[in-house]
């Protein structure tokens, strides 16, 4: 094995055991950094009875606010660096669809950005960027927030609740984590390629 993969590792395994000691603050530190990508296991973690699914669900909407309100904060305050920096990562042609879709319904488009994996930042770097009053901003970004935290929140419990009376056929709970992250990131392709192409045109 290559040093680089021992050091990976090594940091994999250190993260699992903070995670294991510390289970909510990696979970608040982890959704400010990848957001779905550390909610998706938290909340497994939620329905298997693991953690405290309403520590997770508080943790998960405070770290996400905070998280897009320092885009939104960022868009409004250095407006033309952040956009260069956010519009390099999702594409010109993506870019200028959601500029304008951003135009025609900023409200619309932040509200479904929670639903669409990776446009999230952009989302709220258009939203400062385009002045959008705080107030509005808070309230539709809060309901962005809670909307898709419930969402994933009832697929894990339908997926893991399905296998529990599925009991024999399937021997081990981890399955249903699997059928859980395929069915959420199912849903995120279709909605995503759907939106993408409407935003493209």
């Amino acid at each position: 094995m290559s040093h680089s993969m021992r050091l990976f590792q090594e940091y994999i395994l250190s993260f699992l055991d903070m995670f294991s000691a510390y289970p909510y603050m990696a979970l608040f530190v982890g959704m400010i950094i990848a957001g779905e990508l550390v909610l998706l296991p938290a909340i497994y973690l939620a329905a298997t009875q693991r953690i405290d699914l309403a520590a997770v669900l508080l943790l998960a909407i405070i770290a996400t606010m905070l998280s897009d309100c320092l885009w939104y904060g960022l868009g409004r305050r250095f407006p033309a660096s952040t956009l260069a920096r956010v519009s390099g990562k999702v594409g010109e042609g993506f870019f200028a669809g959601a500029e304008k879709a951003f135009s025609a319904g900023g409200k619309r488009l932040l509200f479904m950005s929670k639903f669409i994996y990776g446009t999230r930042a952009l989302a709220q770097v258009l939203a400062g960027v385009h002045r959008m009053p705080l107030r509005s901003y808070l309230v539709v970004n809060t309901a962005g927030v809670i909307a898709v935290t419930v969402v994933l929140t009832v697929i894990a419990y339908s997926v893991i609740g399905t296998t529990y009376r599925l009991g024999e056929v399937m021997q081990y709970v981890e399955v249903a984590f699997l059928l859980f992250v395929l069915v959420t990131i199912g849903g995120y392709i279709l909605v995503g390629n759907r939106l993408r192409k409407q935003w493209s045109l």
